[in-house]
């Protein structure tokens, strides 16, 4: 999949050359100096810093003209990685002589000296003397070294003098932990950058490969194992490929090394901008421009419809990785049908926080879907958190966190890829769990808004669309059986199916629980209601119920009703956790006044 990506990026950068990278790329923060090399002197112009605010995405404290040169010179400096360093002693994290670049620490706690300084150019004035103990990339540097030419030994002296001269007596402040930075050019901006990239090419090609004892020679051409993704030493030997002759688990050539190393070059200038989900279009009929990779942050989904092609994971810590990929052969922004959040169970439209939104509407595209799931099933926890580690996860409720980490795999391939095999079936296990929760340990207001929730996503999964109809008529015959008069209708002193039984039931639970004197009613006595594994159980706790509360049941005719109904009724099918919940979550009927009673008496 990578090769895949590979020939998309290829013509752009063909295209555009390395200001693609560099147009992404974000220096570290710290203190930046550029060094105008003059014929006679150095003159050091003010220093500027570069701050990024991850917050907002820009670049704080420093000219726009200062800081495009500062990125381009620091782009062509940078080291492969911390183990592939000039200065043996990594205090000094320049891979050229025309840069300085270390941690204001280092200058501080006087961990650079005289010494360090002088290795590190002596290295650069003579760098076979780095590979003199590693042949092949001895032979590596000295083919190198013969199409780019030797190290300009005088103007590397010039800097080496101007660095020892000057380099502890620039102001890094107290404190700051960041980078001083040190950039050195010509007058000519073209030459200053055609010997950056000579100098950095010096560095890169000797070393752009994992570990050159891996290089293998083919038709005079190299192939080694590239870095990029994946390591290789003696302590992951279970990455070797056991059953081959040579146990590499692939070789590229340098070319296709470097390609890659751009590659992965490009990405980190959208990790480090916290934009992490990258989107590759792979459609080769339409001209290849920058517009075919696109990348976005969390939370953010792509506004496309019939979009084509790779999805990256990409993450940063001490180097770029990517952590999950996918093609993707159909992505639309847009839901195929439009969702209908319906308030199958009344309530004043706002959450258990008080936020007073309009859930209850009709949602077109993902955006909206992912938000409704957010706020109403995950209290805002799962936009952030798709591939964070559960440790890192800072949500405290042990019920909402596991359904979260269940869903959030199944929930984002239908989202931000397309894919939607398991999605219904994840969410109608979760839900049921975090309603339940709810009711529970939070409030009937959020749990009656995720009852609405699970319901419409089970309309618009299976094609129902008279589930509203279907609890209201449920709701009416049993308002009708409990406030009629007896002998008026034989037909309504009893309950017909098991969908109304388990309603009642709700309803007679939750009237019970309802008469406690308790300042603090815990909700959790529904507990035994919801774990239920059949109607003994359910009908067992009714009776335990009655008994402790039965002495604040006044004589109430309706209660009466309902709760002979109940109990002789007997199912025939499993305990209906959902219809249970909804006459548990609606309005109690026992508590509503007889339209007809009032009616009679006003006549």
């Amino acid at each position: 999949m990578l090769k895949d990506c590979l020939e998309i990026f290829e013509p752009i950068l063909k295209q555009e050359g390395d200001k693609l990278i560099i147009d992404y790329h974000i220096p570290s923060d710290g203190t930046y100096i550029i060094v105008d090399i003059c014929e006679d002197e150095m003159k050091m112009r003010e220093p500027f810093d570069i701050n990024f605010d991850k917050k907002t995405g820009k670049i704080l404290g420093s000219n726009e003209r200062d800081y495009n040169k500062a990125r381009m010179y620091d782009y062509y400096s940078k080291l492969i990685e911390m183990n592939k360093p000039i200065d043996l002693k990594k205090t000094i994290h320049s891979n050229n002589y025309l840069s300085f670049s270390l941690k204001k620490e280092s200058i501080r706690n006087k961990k650079l000296n005289n010494e360090i300084i002088d290795n590190f150019y002596d290295i650069l004035k003579e760098p076979m003397t780095k590979y003199q103990s590693k042949m092949k990339s001895r032979e590596i540097y000295k083919k190198l070294e013969g199409e780019i030419g030797k190290v300009d030994g005088a103007l590397l002296e010039r800097i080496r003098s101007w660095i020892k001269d000057n380099i502890f007596k620039i102001d890094i402040g107290e404190k700051s932990k960041d980078y001083l930075k040190i950039f050195f050019r010509f007058e000519d901006e073209n030459k200053t950058i055609e010997l950056y990239k000579k100098e950095s090419d010096r560095y890169l090609i000797p070393n752009i490969y994992n570990k050159n004892d891996y290089n293998e020679i083919i038709d005079d051409k190299v192939f080694g194992f590239p870095s990029d993704n994946m390591g290789l030493n003696a302590k992951k030997p279970y990455l070797d490929n056991k059953t081959r002759k040579i146990n590499i688990p692939y070789l590229i050539d340098s070319d296709e090394a470097l390609l890659q190393k751009k590659f992965f070059d490009y990405l980190s200038g959208y990790a480090t901008r916290q934009q992490y989900n990258i989107y590759i279009n792979t459609d080769k009929e339409k001209k290849i421009t920058r517009d075919n990779i696109k990348a976005m942050k969390n939370g953010e989904l792509l506004e496309e419809d019939d979009f084509k092609g790779i999805y990256l994971r990409i993450q940063k810590g001490t180097s770029l990785e990517i952590i999950d990929c996918d093609i993707i052969s159909t992505y639309k922004f847009d839901l195929k049908k439009a969702f209908d959040y319906k308030a199958y169970i009344d309530i004043d439209l706002e959450l258990s926080q008080g936020k007073n939104v309009e859930f209850y509407s009709k949602y077109y595209n993902k955006h909206d879907i992912q938000e409704l799931l957010n706020e109403v099933y995950f209290s805002k926890f799962l936009k952030g958190n798709y591939f964070n580690d559960a440790k890192n996860i800072k949500l405290n409720d042990d019920v909402k966190k596991r359904n979260l980490l269940m869903c959030r795999n199944s929930i984002f391939n239908w989202l931000y890829k397309g894919y939607f095999n398991d999605i219904e079936a994840v969410l109608n296990r979760s839900s049921l769990e975090l309603i339940k929760n709810s009711v529970v340990n939070e409030s009937n207001v959020l749990a009656i808004h995720q009852f609405n929730l699970r319901w419409s996503f089970i309309e618009y999964f299976k094609g129902e669309e008279k589930m509203a109809d279907f609890l209201n008529n449920i709701k009416a015959n049993l308002k009708a059986k409990i406030n009629y008069k007896e002998g008026k209708n034989q037909n309504l002193d009893k309950i017909e199916n098991d969908m109304e039984y388990y309603f009642a039931v709700g309803q007679t639970a939750y009237y019970l629980l309802s008469l406690s004197k308790s300042s603090n009613k815990n909700q959790s006595l529904i507990n035994p209601f919801l774990n239920a594994k059949n109607d003994y159980v359910v009908k067992d706790n009714l009776r335990k119920l009655y008994k402790k509360y039965n002495y604040a049941i006044s004589i109430n005719n309706k209660f009466k009703k309902l709760y002979s109904m109940v109990l002789g009724y007997k199912p025939k099918d499993k305990v209906d956790q959902d219809m249970l919940l909804a006459g548990f979550l609606s309005n109690n009927l026992l508590y509503e006044k007889n339209e007809n009673k009032e009616k009679e008496g006003e006549a």
